[in-house]
């Protein structure tokens, strides 16, 4: 079975001034099931953001 799936990819592309910079694009993609139960325990098991501690501290006033 086939899952599509949404991840975001570095590119390359030219700014004003023909200086490169790279930025995240979001793309679909198409994976097997294995890679999808893959990817979604890695999803499961990432380390929280910088955003996401600030709201857990808000939340539990440590």
């Amino acid at each position: 079975m086939k899952y599509k799936v949404k991840v975001k990819v570095p590119v390359e592309k030219r700014g004003l001034f023909g200086i490169k910079k790279t930025v995240m694009e979001t793309k679909v993609i198409e994976v097997d099931k294995k890679t999808y139960k893959k990817m979604k325990r890695e999803a499961k098991n990432r380390p929280y953001s910088i955003g996401e501690m600030m709201l857990y501290d808000e939340l539990f006033d440590e």
